[in-house]
């Protein structure tokens, strides 16, 4: 059965299909359908999950092997398979059309096909397993779809925008979702669960810009003590929230993690930077500080990162700044400083 990607939600909520196939043009909803169903798989209690990246050299026989195996750590299993070009080849649409001739049992199949040409969507190995499960089509969302994916996506996180501040926001992010989704998630940290109109938002996004929070970044990423003492006394001095600052090293943080996740689990760095929306520009940096900071370390920046947050809220005692310097001083150097407040750790 083929559904629209809002369909998906209340279909997760069902019984899980045999059989999800992804496709379509738009990437960030891909990323979360994707994810989605992955949840969906761990409520159900699949507990295994196999990952297959069709990159050139791929070989189809180590999924048909891995359909023909019986399960050896749990009672069902998760095929995780990801097709970056969206084309499967010659080999591909055998060992798929056999799959949807045969199904294994206690499996679920997740086939994401990025960018996939219309050739794929009339092929028979497509249309096997479409009837045995669900395909589900992102879109790329313009004028009135647009502005309801961007009323859902604030109205989740408690933001409450007016028609005219919708309308700016779709102008200046021109339909990207990704950094629709971003902005959101900004505006959040700025102002928490409030009404924004069209001349806040236009302030607020302005004011954002003018702040070099993204240079920051890129400084403790590049190991750069130095340098990120000198932004961090700029954005000080200039007025810049706390939140904002905190909220751009903490995703950078995660989006790290995530990395680090996808390459234990064998995922290609190219695979994941594209899961991930991260651009080609940016890749040689995030790989590189992947290599140089420690998952531990991370975990641990992200427990600091709590304890600053938890200080621009009033909820502890400190300096906000102080704590920002010292979280980013450890990202650049790559050594976390014993805190006060972790003394008694174990």
């Amino acid at each position: 059965m083929r559904i629209d990607y809002p369909q998906l939600a209340s279909r997760l909520k069902q019984e899980l299909a045999p059989v999800y196939l992804l496709y379509g043009d738009e990437p960030l909803q891909l990323t979360e359908a994707a994810d989605a169903i992955r949840r969906a798989c761990r409520r159900h209690g699949i507990g295994e999950r196999r990952v297959f990246s069709v990159l050139p050299g791929f070989d189809w026989n180590d999924l048909a092997a891995e359909t023909e195996a019986l399960s050896l750590f749990a009672s069902s299993r998760l095929l995780d398979v990801r097709v970056p070009e969206g084309k499967v080849g010659q080999e591909g649409a055998r060992v798929l059309g056999r799959y949807g001739d045969a199904p294994p049992p206690d499996t679920i199949l997740l086939l994401v096909l990025e960018n996939a040409p219309p050739a794929a969507l009339r092929a028979k190995w497509f249309q096997k397993l479409e009837r045995i499960g669900l395909a589900v089509q992102t879109r790329t969302l313009h004028g009135r779809d647009l502005l309801a994916w961007l009323q859902r996506r604030a109205n989740a996180c408690g933001l409450r925008l007016s028609g005219d501040a919708l309308q700016l926001l779709a102008l200046r992010t021109e339909g990207n979702l990704l950094a629709a989704a971003q902005e959101i998630d900004k505006l959040h940290v700025l102002c928490g669960e409030t009404a924004i109109g069209a001349e806040d938002l236009a302030r607020m996004v302005a004011d954002s810009a003018r702040f070099d929070v993204f240079d920051l970044t890129e400084a403790w990423l590049a190991g750069q003590p130095g340098r990120c003492d000198r932004i961090l006394s700029t954005l000080r001095a200039e007025g810049t929230v706390p939140a904002v600052v905190l909220w751009s090293v903490t995703r950078e943080i995660r989006t790290l993690l995530a990395l680090q996740d996808d390459r234990r689990r064998g995922l290609p760095v190219a695979e994941s930077c594209r899961r991930l929306g991260i651009w080609a520009r940016r890749r040689p940096r995030l790989e590189a500080a992947c290599q140089r900071l420690a998952p531990a370390l991370l975990h641990r920046a992200l427990r600091l990162a709590a304890r600053i947050d938890a200080c621009i809220k009033g909820q502890a005692a400190g300096d906000p700044w102080e704590g920002l310097r010292a979280l980013c001083l450890t990202l650049a150097s790559g050594e976390i400083p014993m805190m006060t407040s972790e003394a008694s750790e174990p």
